[in-house]
């Protein structure tokens, strides 16, 4: 029995690693979330600004690759942290004008390689 309740463990821990939610940018208020500004342009600094955040979950990195945008956040699991609220807010940073695909990404890494535990993405567009 002990078998087979590990095996089922395993299964929904590997399924919920890799699923990714598309999100539609006036939907990011769901998931705690919010552009800054709601209409950038060329000229304004992006900010994604992540609402009621614990604050163990640390900016990894955010990278651009093309019209790739991928913010990383990570937290240890294992460490049993308690969750102080705070809004994170991370500078993405001036963009040119055009259709960007921004990638959001927690990341629990008690167990290397990690696991993910939400997974957002999103079209995000920048006018003139």
């Amino acid at each position: 029995m002990k078998p087979l309740i590990l095996l089922i463990f395993a299964i929904f821990l590997f399924a919920c690693s890799d699923q990714v939610v598309e999100v539609q940018l006036n939907d990011l208020a769901k998931y705690n979330m919010k552009i800054i500004p709601e209409k950038p342009t060329s000229n304004d600094k992006i900010k994604l600004v992540v609402y009621d955040d614990c604050t163990y979950n640390k900016l990894s990195g955010v990278t651009q690759t093309g019209r790739n945008i991928d913010i990383e956040k990570r937290f240890n699991g294992m460490m049993k942290w308690p969750c102080v609220i705070q809004n994170d807010t991370i500078e993405i940073g001036k963009l040119t004008s055009g259709n960007y695909h921004v990638n959001y990404k927690l990341v629990d890494i008690a167990n290397p390689p990690g696991i993910t535990v939400q997974a957002l993405s999103f079209e995000l567009v920048v006018n003139k």
